[in-house]
């Protein structure tokens, strides 16, 4: 059982004072010892920031110089450096005298650092004494004015894990004192917090609060400016102001101990309790789903609790009202969203899912609606004279209206271009059908195609849609420059078409303008120029341009339907032997391979093993006592692949099925499927065997590219 709020006050009296006067001694020291630390580090940092800005700023390129020659110096001269440096048997006067001499001599400056020497001096050397003097007089007024123990400008040595001293400001005589060009060895925080960092730090270690700051110049980090401080609070004064704190705390503790005993439980626990008990019976109807009305507590009160019962009575009111209206939303929004899944499935379905191949050309597709269901059209398959038709097209408008008029459209184009009219007769009959009862004035702009595989024709019309790409040795260049008006807005109107002959290896790309119309965070459009440049990198694929306007847009919403068609052509050579022998095997090979330029020699030497021991295999098994022996051989190059397809009239048989041959067996004893296969499987990538028309035929695809690469 819980305890009761009562219980609770009398627990809270009786260890209160205690409490409240230990928190007091605790929160007292922590924020005593935070904020003179924080005022510390930000003194430290504060300081090093400055001085750093005003070296930057007034004496970049001296600093640069000066540390260059230090480095320079110390290059030169590491190992006495680093033993005059750490080894503290070494007196400071002999320190002192190997520093300054190696200054000297090496020209950095004219005297001895702590004397006032100028004679014999040049000029560069007199300035560059007078830039360090100047560098450190600023230092040391900082130092005086801030208390601080002592500052300096330093650099890190990743090669020796060093820190080099460029300048001290400690007195000269000081045992503390650092001679520039002298080195010590740093610790794990100040690489890691300063020497990794672009930004000025401050830390903490033992006594020692630390501030560091970089001088950049010109972009890059030069050195470093550090100031070290040391507070010595005495335990006296921090007692004082203890204990001063804890007697304050103490009496205040009585006095909200003994108000809060006589109010507390008159004023508000007993209306909280009222309120729990009505926040407890509402709950209780909305799990156990029960009718939802408010409930009213009987809380009499003029102060804040009767405000907060009046507003919690309130809230429930409302909480019930949005209740019944979300679950009406709900459920409507349920039966939309089904209903749009299932229209987005059908439309999806009613769509191309694969691409087209044939001998020497594919068709392949891409579609993304900007909502659930979309508005492009996109449709490709083979009449019934072996031809190729495709249309992609674009319905004004997005959603649900746009898709039903889409399907309304794809239906007509289906029909028409199976009838087996042309393009321009397709976009005449789809004209006039979408003309009728088109009360909402949507219109489809279309590009619709009819290619002839065997006199490489291609006839197309264009209503309004975007002008498609040709791609033809790397190079892609817009094509149908003249346009038809667009498909269901005015009936009786006539369409042209045009025609080109396609070579191998040319791309024709189509697509609708969510493609060039996509536009980033920026507004700015991804544009014809971005399309060509995509078309003309390399291999022309459709998921590589939809990557590139992904990446381009970003974050960007995508507005609009986008939806690309890509037929593309390939190298092809279809060769008929009538009653095959041994003598034609070479005439083959050649053939086949002119298709090859630039294909791997090792690739091209095994594809003619394959060509050799599959021929011999025809020649030597596959037309025994079949009267007009037949072979046909289609190849098709593509994406630095070829297709093989082998189509025979002989006896029906499927080589893949044989069994591993015995490769000492005498020759004339194997049968077919035998060492051959097995040599022809080894050297493609894939293969295949199955029947069509009553022959055999046997699929082969082999990468051409070397494996190297």
């Amino acid at each position: 059982m819980k305890p009761s709020i009562r219980k609770k006050i009398f627990f809270f009296t009786a260890t209160l004072s205690l409490a409240l006067i230990a928190v007091s001694i605790a929160v007292a020291s922590v924020i005593f010892t935070i904020r003179t630390r924080n005022d510390s580090l930000k003194l430290c940092q504060t300081s090093a920031k400055n001085v750093s800005e005003l070296i930057s700023d007034t004496y970049g390129s001296f600093i640069v110089e000066y540390k260059s020659m230090i480095y320079d110096v110390y290059t030169e001269n590491k190992e006495e450096i680093e033993t005059y440096s750490l080894d503290m048997s070494i007196t400071f006067e002999e320190r002192a005298k190997y520093f300054d001499k190696l200054l000297v001599d090496n020209s950095i400056f004219p005297a001895s650092l702590s004397g006032n020497g100028m004679i014999g001096g040049s000029y560069s050397a007199l300035a560059r004494k007078n830039n360090y003097n100047a560098i450190l007089q600023q230092i040391e007024l900082v130092t005086a004015a801030e208390g601080m123990v002592g500052g300096f400008v330093i650099f890190y040595d990743k090669d020796t894990d060093y820190v080099v001293y460029l300048l001290d400001s400690t007195a000269p005589t000081s045992l503390l004192y650092n001679f520039p060009c002298s080195v010590e060895s740093p610790d794990g925080t100040l690489v890691t917090k300063v020497f990794n960092s672009s930004d000025s730090e401050s830390f903490f270690d033992g006594d020692i609060f630390s501030g560091y700051s970089p001088i950049i110049v010109e972009g890059s980090t030069i050195a470093y400016v550090g100031f070290y401080y040391s507070i010595d609070k005495t335990v006296e004064s921090q007692r004082d102001f203890l204990l001063t704190l804890i007697l304050i705390m103490t009496a205040a503790t009585i006095v909200i101990v003994f108000v809060y005993m006589i109010f507390a439980d008159r004023f508000i626990v007993r209306n909280v309790r009222k309120l729990s008990d009505a926040a407890t019976t509402f709950t209780s109807r909305i799990e156990n789903g029960e009718k939802l009305d408010a409930v009213y507590p009987d809380v009499r009160s003029n102060d804040e609790i009767g405000t907060l019962s009046e507003d919690f009575v309130k809230l429930q009111t409302t909480v019930v009202s949005y209740a019944r209206d979300i679950a009406e939303k709900t459920a409507k929004e349920q039966a939309i969203s089904a209903e749009l899944d299932i229209a987005r499935k059908i439309q999806m379905q009613a769509l191309p899912s694969k691409p087209l191949e044939f001998v020497d050309a594919r068709v392949s597709g891409f579609i993304k609606p900007a909502k659930e269901v979309g508005g492009d059209l996109l449709d490709y398959f083979v009449t019934d004279d072996g031809k190729v038709f495709f249309v992609i097209a674009d319905v004004s408008g997005k959603g649900v209206p746009a898709a039903l008029f889409m399907m309304r459209g794809k239906e007509i184009i289906n029909s028409s271009a199976r009838h087996g009219l042309s393009p321009c007769r397709i976009a005449k009959t789809v004209n006039d059908e979408l003309c009728k009862n088109n009360d909402e004035g949507l219109f489809i702009t279309a590009f619709i195609g009819l290619y002839d595989g065997v006199s490489k024709k291609l006839t197309f019309t264009r209503a309004g849609h975007e002008q498609p790409f040709l791609v033809r040795d790397g190079v892609a260049t817009k094509i149908a420059e003249e346009s038809n008006f667009v498909l269901g807005s005015f009936p009786m109107m006539t369409f042209v078409e045009e025609s080109i002959i396609l070579k191998e290896g040319d791309k024709l790309f189509a697509y609708t303008d969510g493609l060039n119309e996509g536009v980033n965070a920026d507004y700015e459009e991804f544009g014809y120029d971005r399309i060509k440049a995509c078309l003309e990198s390399g291999k022309v694929d459709l998921n590589a341009v939809y990557e590139n306007q992904l990446a381009f847009i970003g974050d960007a919403e995508q507005f609009d339907d986008l939806t690309m068609l890509l037929l593309e052509t390939f190298k092809c050579e279809k060769i008929v032997a009538n009653s095959p022998d041994y003598e034609i095997i070479p005439e083959i090979t050649d053939k086949i391979n002119g298709l090859l330029s630039g294909a791997d020699e090792e690739k091209v030497s095994e594809l003619d093993i394959v060509l050799d021991e599959l021929i011999n295999n025809y020649v030597s098994y596959a037309f025994k006592d079949v009267p007009d022996p037949q072979l046909e051989i289609t190849a098709t190059v593509y994406e630095d692949k070829i297709k093989l397809v082998f189509v025979d009239n002989g006896k029906l048989f499927n080589p893949l099925k044989a069994g591993k041959q015995d490769t000492l067996s005498d020759a004339a004893t194997r049968k077919l499927g035998g060492v051959g296969i097995t040599i022809v499987k080894s050297m493609s990538d894939k293969i295949s065997y199955s029947v069509l028309k009553g022959k055999n035929a046997l699929f082969i695809e082999k990468n051409l590219k070397s494996s190297v690469e």
